[in-house]
C-alpha cells in the first residue's frame, strides 16, 4: 500500500461490510450467480476486486450496497442492509447510468434530499461534494451532455452528497481514456480516505498501490485468493505494452508499415482539435507494392458538428479536427485515440458516410463491403438467435461462411440463443462476426474492447486479426493501449476533456462553460431552457391551471362562429408558451390532424345532408370544438419543466414522493431515446436491412429501442436506490417551488379561457 492514505486516518464515516454464505440466482438464470459468498471488510479498508469478466463481481457489489432485491431471484445467507440512506454508495460501470438530474446541481442533490436534509445543508453538501470529486462543470450543465470522465466525476460527486460510509465502484474507468481514468482513480482516491472501498477493475495495476487487500473471484462469486498486495504476483498495467493482446495473424507475406505514410502532427486551426498521425512498428501490410487500391482513402478532411441554419445565414461549425489525410490497404489497421469528447465518433461517422466532412474529399468502399459494430452490441442485433444474427445482414448469405464464424467466434453451443442473453464477450464476439459474415473490405469497430477482461480481449482481438489476415482494413476508435502494438497507424485527436466537450455521437453543449482558469458555479440552479419564454416565469401547477380551464371552456362551444372565436385567445397567447414554431407545430400537428378527421366524419355521417353545407359548418363546429379543448394542455405541458413540475408537486400538493421522483427521473432520460434511435436505425441501415422509413427496419429498430429502455430503466433503477431513493418515502428538495406574481397573470389567462367560449357564444347568439 502506498503512503497516500495514512492507516491510521480519522474513520469518521467508514463502515464495515458483512456477507455470510450468500447465495443468489436471479430468476432468468438456471445457476446462481454467487453461491455461498462468505466476506468480511473492516471499516476504513480499501479492497480491489478483480476477476475474469461473468465471475459475479458486479452482483456482488451490489450485494454490498444492500440492493439485491429478493423478489428478482432466490437470496439465501445474510446481506445486512444499510443502517441509513446513502450510507453505501455504489457506482456503476457506465457513468450515464448512474445519472438521475437534469443539472449537474440537481443531479448531486438527488441523495441528500433522499435522506431528507435540509435545503441549506444540501447547498453545503453539493458544493463540496462537487469539489472533492473535482467537477470543473457549472452546476446549470446537463450531466449528459458531459464527457465520460465529467460524467463519472458527477456520479462519484452525487454519492459523497450523500456522506457515506463505503464506496463501491464497478469498473470506474473502464469507458474513459487513459488521462481522464487517471483524473478519476485520483478523485476516488481522495474521497476514500476516510471512508471504506471495494473496487472492481480489470486494470488491477492501476489501484494496487492503493489498496490493503487483493480479493480474485471466480466463477460464481468464489473467493480465490484474499491477500494484501505484497503477497500476490503484481499484474501488468494495461497502459504499458500489453501482454494480452494476440500477435498479428500471419497473411500471406509481412511488410513493414508504409515509410511514405504521414508521420508529421497536423496541427488544427488555432482554438480547435489538432491530431497527431503515427505509423507504428507492426509488420502488417497486406499490399507488397502500389498495384493495390487501397481501401478506403481521405484528402485534407475536416470533422466538425453543425448548427442549424437560421434566417438564411450558413450553418455554424465547431471544428473537431482538420487536416486528416489518410489511405487504408488491405489488411491493415487503423487506430483512432484521443480523449473523451476529441471526436473519435465524429470521424467514424464520417467514415462510414453517415455524416459529411466539413471539408475535404473522402473515397470509401460500396455499402456491400462496408461494415460496422457500434460500442454497444446490442444495437445492431436483429434476430432472434445467434445464428440467424449471422445470416441477417443483406450481403450476408453465405451458410458455410456462417458456420466457420460461429466456430471462430466460439459460439458454437450457443447457436440456439438468444443475443440478448449473451454476456458482454459474447455479444462483442457476436457483432463482430455477423459484420464478417458479410466479407466487407472495410471493418469499423467503435470501443470494442471496452469493459473486457484479458482474456475476452484476446478473444475479439483474434477476430479482427483473421480478417485483416483476409484482407479486411479495419478502422478502429479506442481508450485501449492493448491495440495500439497492432495498427499500422495510429490517428490520435487532440484534448477536448478539458473544455468539457461532449461526446461528438451527441449534440454540442450550450456555451457558457468555464475555461480551466475559472472556478465553476457550484450553486444549485433550476433547470435553465433556452430560448427563455414568459411561461418559464410560472409555477408548473400554474400552467397545469391553464390547461385545464382551456379545457373546460371548450363545453361551451355551441356553434362554429363560437368556436372560431374561442380559438382567438389561444392563437394569441400560444407564443408566451412556444420555444420554436417547429415544435409547436409537430405538438399540434396530432390535435389538427383529429380535428380535420372529425369534420370529415362529422359532414360525412351526420344529421345534416351528406358533405352539404350544412353538415361542413357542423363538422366545423366539433372540430374548433376538439381544438379548443386540446390545444392549451398541449402548448402548455410544451412548456413544462419536468424537475420544476416535480418540485411543485412535492411541495405545493404533496404528492407521494416517490411516484414524482421516479416520473421526474424518467422524463429526463426520455431525453436519450432520440440519440439511441438513431443509432439503432443508423446500424440498421449499413447492414443493408432497408432505408429510414422500411417498415421491416422501423419495426427491428422499435424492438431494439424496447429492449435497450426497459435494461437503461433498470440500471437507473439500481442508480436511484442506491442514493437512497429506495427507502425515500419522505424527502426534501433542493429548491422551492414559490408562486410569484406572474402567477396571478396566469391564473387570470386560464380564468380568460375559461369564459370567454361562453361570452363568444352569447355574443354570436
Amino acid at each position: 500500500m502506498s503512503d497516500d492514505r495514512s492507516p491510521v486516518a480519522p474513520l469518521s464515516w467508514a463502515t464495515a461490510l458483512s456477507l455470510r454464505e450468500l447465495t443468489w440466482r436471479p430468476l432468468s438464470r438456471r445457476e446462481p450467480t454467487l453461491d455461498a459468498v462468505s466476506l468480511e471488510i473492516p471499516a476504513g479498508q480499501h479492497v480491489l476486486l478483480t476477476g475474469a469478466s461473468g465471475s459475479g463481481k458486479s452482483t456482488l457489489l451490489q450485494a454490498l450496497a444492500g440492493l439485491l432485491d429478493p423478489t428478482a431471484g432466490d437470496l439465501t445467507g445474510s446481506m445486512p442492509a444499510p443502517s441509513r440512506p446513502g450510507e453505501r454508495a455504489l457506482l456503476l460501470q457506465n457513468p450515464a447510468d448512474a445519472l438521475v438530474g437534469a443539472n449537474v446541481g440537481r443531479d448531486t442533490a438527488f441523495g441528500p434530499e433522499n435522506a431528507q436534509v435540509d435545503r441549506a445543508e444540501i447547498h453545503a453538501r453539493v458544493a463540496t461534494a462537487l469539489r472533492d470529486a473535482a467537477v470543473d462543470l457549472d452546476t446549470d450543465r446537463d450531466p449528459l451532455q458531459a464527457s465520460g470522465g465529467q460524467q463519472q466525476r458527477i456520479a462519484l460527486a452525487g454519492a459523497l452528497a450523500l456522506h457515506p460510509g463505503v464506496l463501491l465502484l464497478d469498473e470506474p474507468c473502464s469507458m474513459l481514456d487513459a488521462a481522464a481514468a487517471q483524473r478519476v482513480r485520483a478523485a476516488v482516491r481522495d474521497a476514500a480516505r476516510t471512508r471504506t472501498m471495494v473496487v472492481a477493475d480489470h486494470d488491477a495495476a492501476a489501484w494496487w498501490d492503493h489498496v490493503d487487500r487483493v480479493i480474485v473471484l471466480g466463477e460464481q462469486g468464489r473467493i480465490l485468493q484474499d491477500a494484501a498486495p505484497d503477497a500476490l504476483p503484481r499484474p501488468a498495467s494495461l497502459t504499458a505494452q500489453p501482454s494480452s493482446a494476440p500477435p498479428p495473424a500471419a497473411s500471406e507475406q509481412d511488410h513493414p508499415a508504409d515509410p511514405s505514410e504521414p508521420t508529421d502532427q497536423t496541427d488544427a486551426h488555432a482554438g480547435q482539435t489538432g491530431l497527431t498521425q503515427t505509423p507504428t512498428d507492426s509488420p502488417r501490410d497486406a499490399s507488397p507494392g502500389a498495384a493495390v487500391p487501397p481501401v478506403l482513402t481521405a484528402t485534407d478532411l475536416s470533422v466538425g458538428t453543425r448548427r442549424r441554419r437560421r434566417r438564411g445565414r450558413d450553418p455554424q461549425a465547431r471544428v473537431l479536427l482538420t487536416g486528416l489525410s489518410l489511405a487504408l490497404q488491405p489488411g491493415q489497421m487503423h487506430v483512432l485515440t484521443g480523449p473523451s469528447g476529441s471526436g473519435k465518433t465524429s470521424l467514424l461517422r464520417v467514415l462510414l458516410g453517415l455524416d459529411a466532412p466539413l471539408s475535404g474529399e473522402i473515397q470509401r468502399p460500396d455499402p456491400a463491403q462496408l461494415a460496422f459494430v457500434p460500442q454497444n452490441p446490442e444495437h445492431s442485433f436483429v434476430a432472434p438467435t445467434v445464428r440467424e444474427e449471422l445470416l441477417a445482414s443483406r450481403w450476408a448469405d453465405d451458410e458455410q461462411r456462417a458456420n466457420e464464424l460461429l466456430h471462430a467466434t466460439g459460439l458454437d453451443g450457443l447457436a440456439a440463443a438468444n443475443p440478448y442473453t449473451l454476456s458482454g464477450g459474447e455479444q462483442r464476439r457476436l457483432a463482430i462476426g455477423a459484420a464478417l459474415a458479410s466479407a466487407p473490405r472495410l471493418l469499423v469497430l467503435d470501443e470494442p474492447t471496452v469493459g473486457l477482461d484479458a482474456q475476452r480481449c484476446a478473444a475479439v482481438l483474434t477476430l479482427v486479426e483473421q480478417a485483416r489476415a483476409q484482407g479486411t482494413a479495419v478502422v478502429v476508435a479506442s481508450h485501449d493501449p492493448r491495440l495500439v502494438p497492432l495498427a499500422n497507424h495510429v490517428i490520435t485527436l487532440g484534448d477536448a476533456e478539458s473544455e468539457g466537450m461532449a461526446p461528438a455521437l451527441f449534440s454540442a453543449p450550450r456555451n457558457g462553460f468555464p475555461s480551466p482558469t475559472q472556478e465553476p458555479r457550484r450553486q444549485v440552479v433550476p433547470v435553465v431552457h433556452r430560448p427563455v419564454i414568459p411561461a418559464d416565469r410560472l409555477n408548473p401547477l400554474t400552467l397545469c391551471l391553464i390547461g385545464i380551464l382551456g379545457a373546460a371552456g371548450s363545453f361551451a362551444v355551441q356553434t362554429w362562429q363560437g368556436g372560431v372565436l374561442a380559438l382567438v385567445p389561444i392563437l394569441l397567447l400560444a407564443p408566451l408558451t412556444v420555444r420554436s414554431l417547429g415544435g409547436a407545430l409537430l405538438r399540434l400537428t396530432p390535435v389538427l390532424l383529429s380535428a380535420a378527421s372529425l369534420a370529415w366524419t362529422t359532414a360525412l355521417l351526420g344529421a345534416e345532408a351528406s358533405l352539404s353545407g350544412a353538415a361542413w359548418l357542423v363538422g366545423l363546429k366539433e372540430a374548433s370544438r376538439i381544438t379548443v379543448f386540446v390545444a392549451p394542455g398541449v402548448l402548455t405541458l410544451g412548456a413544462l419543466d419536468p424537475t420544476a413540475l416535480g418540485d411543485a408537486l412535492g411541495q405545493r400538493l404533496r404528492a407521494p414522493a416517490r411516484p414524482v421522483v421516479a416520473s421526474v427521473a424518467g422524463l429526463v432520460r426520455a431525453s436519450q431515446l432520440d440519440q439511441q434511435w438513431q443509432v439503432i436505425v443508423q446500424t440498421r441501415r449499413l447492414r443493408g436491412l432497408g432505408s429510414g422509413r422500411s417498415v421491416r427496419l422501423l419495426a427491428s429498430a422499435t424492438l431494439a429501442l424496447l429492449v435497450q429502455s426497459l435494461r437503461g430503466a433498470q440500471q437507473q433503477a439500481l442508480a436511484l436506490d442506491s442514493r437512497g431513493f429506495a427507502t425515500a418515502h419522505q424527502r426534501t428538495w433542493a429548491l422551492p417551488a414559490p408562486f410569484r406574481a406572474a402567477d396571478v397573470v396566469g391564473i387570470l389567462i386560464g380564468v380568460l379561457l375559461l369564459v370567454w367560449p361562453l361570452t363568444a357564444q352569447m355574443l354570436v347568439l
